[in-house]
């Protein structure tokens, strides 16, 4: 299956909040030990800066390892579908050019269209009722999540067709939201198929052909560098991306 991979957003956020973690700690650690040396307000003030600079530490790498393990369980998805036969092909880590519009994890172009996979990396337990989503702790209760997991599908859902309609292409647009096979999930009227690793690659190869045939060449090069596109509504340009065949 051939595979083009365009550049994570994530990967340079992590650089970032890795720089961070260390500065943060560890400037924040000399200051504290610093802050001995001194007397009255110099010593309250180094104290408190030194104090600040590790909680900003702390929090910057509790970002990376979030980030990390977002990567993590992209990857694992995609090894997943590399396992599809070559008349599948994925894209990893979409964003509509120009924009910053359609931030999908994954995308597989095939017979059916556009498949938006949002991919996500939890563990423990996760509970859905329609679009609200929340993390059920061991004592039941119920945690809203700050972001609807299937909102945000949607959204890139749209992302992608308004792309395709900017670009003057017809293809139908579908999503799902993957996630571990290890997290426990209850889902109550779902508004998006939720799926997990171990049977994403099913459902895809379980997808109908569109009604019209779906010129897969030409949807993968309006997902490549090369792509010739029009202003539109979108004022899209083209991004840079890896591509390889796996």
């Amino acid at each position: 299956m051939k595979v083009i991979r365009h550049a994570r957003y994530a990967d340079r956020v992590m650089k970032i909040e890795g720089t961070l973690a260390v500065a943060g700690v560890g400037g924040g650690m000399m200051l504290w030990t610093e802050s001995s040396h001194f007397g009255g307000y110099a010593f309250a003030a180094a104290a408190f800066l030194g104090l600040m600079g590790i909680n900003s530490g702390v929090k910057a790498m509790r970002n990376y390892n979030r980030y990390l393990r977002g990567l993590e369980g992209e990857d694992s998805a995609l090894a997943v579908l590399q396992g599809l036969p070559d008349t599948y092909a994925c894209i990893s880590n979409f964003v509509v050019p120009g924009t910053r519009h359609g931030d999908s994890d994954l995308l597989v172009v095939g017979p059916f269209g556009v498949l938006v996979i949002e991919v996500k990396a939890y563990a423990g337990r996760y509970a859905c009722h329609g679009d609200s989503w929340f993390r059920v702790h061991d004592n039941q209760t119920k945690q809203p999540l700050r972001t609807s997991v299937s909102r945000q599908l949607k959204r890139n859902i749209k992302a992608v067709q308004h792309y395709l309609v900017d670009c003057e292409v017809a293809a139908p647009v579908h999503g799902v939201v993957v996630f571990k096979s290890t997290t426990q999930l209850d889902i109550a009227h779902a508004t998006v198929p939720i799926l997990t690793h171990d049977t994403v690659a099913k459902h895809i190869e379980g997808l109908a052909p569109a009604r019209d045939t779906v010129d897969i060449a030409r949807l993968l090069e309006l997902f490549s560098p090369k792509a010739p596109v029009s202003g539109g509504f979108l004022g899209i340009r083209r991004p840079d991306v890896e591509a390889h065949d796996s």
